[in-house]
């Protein structure tokens, strides 16, 4: 897909909608830009609450459950760092 964009004085361009959406792009992202020879080049970069279930285990646990690994987990921290 090609597009030809405008750049503002400021140096600033807008990435048409649709190639937006294409890449699954709903709301605002950060993106790494890199020149390579006279070609700008575009990456997004996906920040941390955007993995939001990319990691799914399958292991389901409770709040109370979820709670007392989290008060375990304080422990053994402390204790690591006490030595």
């Amino acid at each position: 897909m090609q597009k030809v964009v405008s750049i503002t004085s400021q140096g600033q361009l807008t990435v048409p909608q649709i190639m937006l959406r294409s890449l699954g792009v709903n709301g605002p992202v950060k993106a790494v830009i890199r020149k390579k020879a006279d070609k700008l080049e575009v990456e997004l970069k996906k920040d941390f609450w955007s993995l939001g279930g990319s990691l799914n285990t399958g292991i389901k646990l409770s709040d109370s459950d979820l709670r007392k690994a989290r008060k375990e987990f304080g422990k053994s921290l402390v204790k690591q760092w006490s030595k």
